[in-house]
């Protein structure tokens, strides 16, 4: 069969295969995790995922969303889905706003914030297909500088690498 992707379970674009990938570091509150992905299916993108194990508490102001890399706009975002996050399973959001179709193998942004939280929930993830081991630069998880945001904000603010290598499962779809 060949190396996995995307489409092989009906996903536009995700951060690898959600069935191989072990649980992830909880996200820290107010900080916008920003995962590069790549468009693998030209179609209309309406939905948001990501997956958790065991669900947080106390978790408020919660956000999927999509940017464009070569503007820094954000193309998409979905309703608060905090409530989603509080228990185990998979998250399927749909986004405020469709985005059009991407042409094959162009680089997105997949963003997820928790604005409050009590105790965060263990995602999907690994450090398998995240890893910025060894990298100075080119990653595939930045985080940005500051921890104040209580939603996803129209233009990506300034990022930087995160302490750690783990990534969390996000993907989006038709």
């Amino acid at each position: 069969m060949g190396a996995w992707s995307p489409a092989q379970l009906n996903l536009i674009a995700a951060t690898g295969d959600p069935a191989i990938m072990p649980s992830t570091p909880g996200l820290s509150p107010g900080v916008i995790y920003v995962n590069r992905v790549y468009v693998d299916q030209t179609v209309p993108t309406r939905i948001a995922m990501t997956a958790v194990i065991t669900g947080g508490a106390g978790i408020t102001n919660s956000y999927l969303g999509v940017y464009d890399p070569a503007d820094g706009k954000l193309l998409a975002t979905t309703a608060d889905i905090s409530a989603q996050l509080q228990a185990g399973g998979i998250i399927k959001a749909p986004l405020t706003t469709e985005v059009p179709p991407q042409p094959m193998n162009k680089e997105l942004w997949i963003a997820i914030v928790m604005g409050g939280v009590g105790k965060s929930p263990a995602f999907v993830g690994g450090r398998e297909y995240g890893t910025n081991l060894g990298q100075t630069g080119d990653f595939r998880l930045w985080v940005t500088a500051d921890n104040h945001f209580t939603s996803l904000p129209t233009a990506i603010p300034q990022l930087r690498a995160p302490a750690h290598g783990s990534i969390p499962f996000v993907a989006v779809g038709p």
